[in-house]
C-alpha cells in the first residue's frame, strides 16, 4: 500500500485522525495501524493491510545479489581523467606555468575546459595531502613581453667556455 493508503486506512481505524506529516516514515506509520488495531481487536486483513511492509521484503534482496556478482562492485571510470593529467603534468620538473598546463590538458583531451585557476586548484590540493609539487616558472618565455623578458634575462650568467685540449 502507497503512504496514502495507509494515512487512509490509520484515520479509518484510528480515533484521532492524522495528517500526512505526522509519521516520519512508513515503517511508523504500520506500526501505528497495528498498535491501533490490536488495541482494538481489529482484524487488518479485512481492510487489506499487508502483513510486513513491501518495501522492507524488498531492500534485502537486492543487496545480497549486489555484493554476491563481482560486476556490481567494480567502480565505473569517472570523469575524464583531467584531473589526473593536470597532476601527472604539474609533477614535470620542467615547472611549467600553470596556463600553459591547462592548454596540454585542454588539447590532449577532448571536451576538457582547464584553465590556469583549476590547474592552481589541483597544485595546492597535491600540497594540502603532502606531495612536494616542484615550483612553476611565473611565465611561459613564449608568453613574456619585453618588459617581462628583459627581467628574466637579468638573472642569467655568461660563462666563458672552457679552453679546448686541442
Amino acid at each position: 500500500m502507497s503512504m496514502k493508503e495507509l494515512l487512509a486506512l490509520h484515520n479509518r481505524v484510528a480515533d484521532k485522525p492524522a495528517g500526512p506529516k505526522t509519521f516520519a516514515t512508513r515503517a511508523k506509520l504500520v506500526a501505528r495501524i497495528k498498535q491501533v488495531a490490536a488495541d482494538k481487536n481489529l482484524d487488518l486483513a479485512s481492510f487489506g493491510q499487508p502483513k510486513k511492509p513491501k518495501a522492507t521484503a524488498q531492500h534485502a534482496e537486492p543487496k545480497a545479489e549486489a555484493t554476491e556478482t563481482p560486476e556490481a562492485t567494480e567502480k565505473k571510470p569517472q570523469g575524464k581523467g583531467i584531473g589526473a593529467l593536470a597532476r601527472a603534468i604539474l609533477m614535470d620538473p620542467a615547472g611549467h606555468p600553470h596556463a600553459l598546463i591547462a592548454e596540454m590538458v585542454n588539447v590532449q583531451i577532448k571536451g576538457a575546459a582547464a584553465t590556469a585557476k583549476s590547474v592552481r586548484w589541483y597544485a595546492n590540493d597535491m600540497r594540502k595531502k603532502g606531495v612536494e609539487v616542484p615550483p612553476r616558472q611565473k611565465h611561459h618565455p613564449a608568453d613574456m613581453d619585453e618588459e617581462q623578458s628583459a627581467e628574466a634575462l637579468r638573472t642569467v650568467r655568461v660563462v666563458e667556455p672552457a679552453p679546448s685540449d686541442g
